[in-house]
């Protein structure tokens, strides 16, 4: 499909275009100053240090939820509750799907919010405790139920599903939080930078606290809770710290449409959207598989390699820091060349080490543990990529149809990347099943090669796909840069013209 041009905006580069644009703008605009910080923000939104951070530690909250969901609630309902793998990974199947309609729900919500706080940051601060409170519940399950029952499969099923509910009233209003703090493509950049550097600052965190709490406590009930604590306070310092960008004008505030003509609009804008098209596809090639990646580490750990709870916590922290380190980087390939060259790279590194790991000797650690090391810092590039992506999708959909929709945008992606995650569990589920595996027993040396299989070539394939579909992403930052000043005019004019 045809993108056409950006209604013949001259070809500038990025920054010097929006530099002019915004300095003229900045007085006819009468650019606010923000309550009780005395700091003024342009049209485009220029991010301090300090705003970057307290973003940032935002996701360092979320992440020590989504890394437990990605490597210890399926191992927890296993090893702990008793569950088969079959029945774990169709519980995990259902909670997914569960989730993935809550958030495009809260995408409609949240979009069509209006407060003094914003649209988005009131959902953080209200919803944060119960989602610190459902986190406990899904690892305290009761005592009076038989592990491996049909009880016990309904409880893990149904607090997963709330535990789902509550992620998604906090996480699509701060994912959307990107496209409302600034419009400008490298600052977009440079801020996921800083949200993936302390998302896996709070993956490696959760990696090693969660097992290590447990065997202190002799139980993840209380490790649970006081993962809970730390990230109610990450989320309350990221709400207390960051500022919606307001409107580029006083007033500048469109009526809310009726809801049905709005998600007619928002989904005719998604079927035209070119850009916003192919990276959900890229995003669903490659959590489909690299998650049947992700849900092996856990067995690699415990079964083929024999660690005690804290060799353990030493291999997540040393895969998880891989991406920390990996962040600055991807950032600076991102800008420096573009973020789908980044995505590419990343994922030719992923396949690196996932194919290493599949023909590394079973109960070799360290050579494991650079696998794993290898592929957390290729896949960080995923995360830079597709979360400055969406923003710039969203601004093409305003360009081309005259439409903002962050949160449904992020709504839908977090849907699409949901529903990957849920079927590879479902996979994976059937996956370990097929290769033998016992819960809680030592394994044979058939599901232990099972075991490195899986975690290794299953993911070469969506890896393949994904850079592939990746490599006609049409938005480069010179090309975002021009719909930008489009944009900016388009705000002026309909300003001096009086409309909203």
């Amino acid at each position: 499909m045809s993108d056409g041009p950006v209604d013949q905006a001259p070809a500038r580069p990025c920054r010097s275009s929006v530099t002019q644009l915004v300095k003229p703008y900045k007085v006819r605009a009468q650019v606010r100053w923000q309550s009780g910080r005395g700091r003024r923000q342009s049209i485009m939104g220029m991010v301090g240090l300090r705003a970057r951070v307290g973003y940032a530690v935002g996701d360092f909250g979320l992440n020590l939820y989504w890394q437990s969901l990605l490597l210890f609630i399926l191992f927890f309902q296993m090893d702990a509750l008793g569950l088969s793998a079959v029945d774990a990974g169709i519980s995990y199947l259902i909670a997914s799907i569960w989730d993935a309609c809550m958030d495009p729900l809260m995408g409609i919500l949240s979009d069509r919010t209006r407060t003094r706080m914003g649209r988005y940051r009131p959902y953080i601060l209200f919803g944060t405790v119960p989602l610190a409170l459902s986190f406990w519940l899904c690892f305290s399950p009761p005592d009076f139920l038989v592990a491996g029952s049909l009880g016990m499969l309904v409880f893990a099923t149904l607090t997963h599903m709330v535990l789902r509910t509550c992620y998604a009233v906090v996480a699509i209003p701060y994912s959307s939080l990107t496209a409302a703090i600034t419009r400008d493509s490298d600052e977009r950049a440079s801020l996921t930078g800083w949200r993936m550097l302390l998302a896996f600052a709070g993956s490696t965190s959760v990696s090693a606290m969660l097992p290590l709490l447990a065997g202190w406590f002799g139980s993840y009930s209380p490790a649970a809770a006081c993962v809970g604590v730390l990230a109610v306070l990450a989320h309350l310092v990221c709400v207390a710290v960051v500022r919606e960008l307001p409107p580029p004008m006083p007033g500048a505030v469109a009526p809310l449409p009726g809801l049905r003509a709005d998600l007619g609009g928002f989904l005719r804008a998604v079927l035209r959207n070119g850009p916003l098209l192919r990276l959900l596809a890229a995003t669903v090639a490659l959590h489909l598989s690299l998650g049947i990646l992700m849900r092996n580490i856990p067995y690699l750990l415990k079964y083929d390699l024999g660690s005690d709870a804290a060799l353990s916590a030493q291999a997540l922290v040393w895969f998880s820091a891989a991406g920390v380190v990996a962040v600055p980087l991807w950032v600076w390939v991102a800008r420096r060349w573009s973020k789908a060259m980044a995505w590419q790279a990343g994922s030719a590194l992923v396949m690196v080490g996932a194919v290493a790991l599949a023909f590394t000797s079973p109960a070799a650690f360290w050579p494991t543990l650079s696998c794993l090391a290898l592929i957390s810092f290729g896949h960080a590039a995923h995360a830079v990529a597709m979360w400055s992506m969406l923003p710039d999708a969203v601004d093409y959909a305003h360009w081309r149809h005259r439409r903002r929709d962050e949160a449904k945008v992020y709504g839908l992606a977090s849907l699409i990347f949901k529903l990957a995650l849920g079927g590879s569990a479902f996979l994976g589920g059937l996956a370990l099943d097929g290769v033998g595996y016992v819960p809680g027993a030592a394994q044979t040396m058939a599901s232990l090669t099972g075991f490195r299989l899986l975690a290794g070539l299953v993911p070469v394939l969506g890896l393949g796909l994904s850079m592939l579909v990746i490599a006609g992403y049409p938005l480069t930052a010179q090309r975002h840069g021009r719909i930008q000043t489009f944009l900016g005019r388009r705000r002026v004019k309909q300003v001096g013209d009086g409309r909203r």
